[in-house]
């Protein structure tokens, strides 16, 4: 099913500019990269072959956009992804090579708790009370999901957990071939 522009840009814009909110933590630069995503997500919308996956798809453009406003104005990257601990600077740059395909391949009870605080920007609360499970069971859930891609991490990207549990070492990715310089 094709979707408009207008219904995508409906739809998504206010999670959207609180997920760039939150990493720029400011709001003129943070409407800027928005207006960014939106022309881009308006030129590039008709080559999206399955739009099924246009949240997933706009959150990779704005997670993009947010990369590229923190190179041209060399900022340091301080992205407070939750999702995962923090990662040396290029792989937190790069936005971690097989993120998105990690977090797809998630258990559904997983990916969605992931997907609706770390995407979304929704508290712990806000998601035990959409998904009708106690707060307890949505940290649960969290922190298994943590764990899960920690592992996808080492295993398929070559990193090494430190004895805080943290992801530590050069990304050597055996799925898309990335090497760290």
């Amino acid at each position: 099913m094709q979707k408009d522009t207008l219904t995508v840009w409906e739809g998504l814009k206010d999670n959207l500019y609180r997920f760039i909110l939150k990493r720029v933590k400011n709001q003129v630069e943070a409407e800027d990269i928005l207006q960014e995503v939106f022309i881009k997500i308006h030129l590039n919308l008709d080559n999206l072959t399955n739009h099924a996956n246009v949240q997933a798809w706009a959150y990779q453009i704005t997670r993009n956009q947010i990369v590229d406003f923190y190179k041209k104005t060399r900022h340091a990257v301080e992205l407070q992804d939750t999702t995962l601990e923090k990662l040396p600077e290029p792989e937190r740059k790069l936005m971690y090579c097989c993120f998105e395909s990690f977090i797809h391949e998630l258990p559904q009870k997983y990916r969605k708790v992931i997907e609706l605080i770390n995407f979304e920007g929704k508290k712990q609360q806000e998601v035990a009370e959409l998904l009708g499970v106690s707060l307890a069971n949505t940290k649960s859930r969290v922190h298994r999901a943590k764990e899960m891609l920690k592992e996808k991490f080492v295993t398929c990207c070559q990193f090494t957990l430190d004895d805080h549990g943290k992801l530590t070492g050069e990304q050597n990715c055996q799925r898309c071939g990335f090497e760290t310089q």
